[in-house]
């Protein structure tokens, strides 16, 4: 990953998923670039376990954790992949925060690749 990754991700390589944030009208969007020369190299395409993973982690990019804490990663629903995503691709994930109780938020994540719609899930943290 680049040297301007953002930091509130503790992931490191391999695991680091996430790259930047991006400027958006609407929502927030973090792209996901996944590794052409990472572990999952000549794998296939990705589980879609790792595709929500990747969709978690765009949460602390394009919305940041609390001011001084972290934001942990409590449930995920309604996960669902359209397009198989290889290592190389590049994902742009679209939060939105769709509720709110206590210390809990939720965000529906929208992954697009090459402009379609890829993958989705509703995530929710707990920070």
């Amino acid at each position: 990953m680049s040297p301007r990754a953002t930091e509130p991700i503790p992931h490191r390589f391999p695991f680091r998923l996430v790259e930047r944030p991006q400027a958006s009208e609407s929502e927030p969007v973090a792209i996901t670039l996944a590794t052409a020369d990472g572990a999952l190299t000549g794998t296939g395409p990705w589980p879609a376990t790792l595709v929500a993973e990747a969709m978690a982690q765009a949460i602390l990019v394009a919305v940041g954790a609390p001011r001084g804490g972290t934001l942990r990663l409590v449930g995920l629903d309604d996960v669902a992949v359209f397009r198989p995503l290889s290592p190389g691709d590049r994902l742009e994930v679209e939060v939105r925060e769709v509720a709110s109780f206590g210390a809990l938020r939720r965000y529906r994540c929208r992954g697009r690749l090459a402009g379609g719609l890829a993958a989705v899930a509703d995530v929710t943290v707990s920070g």
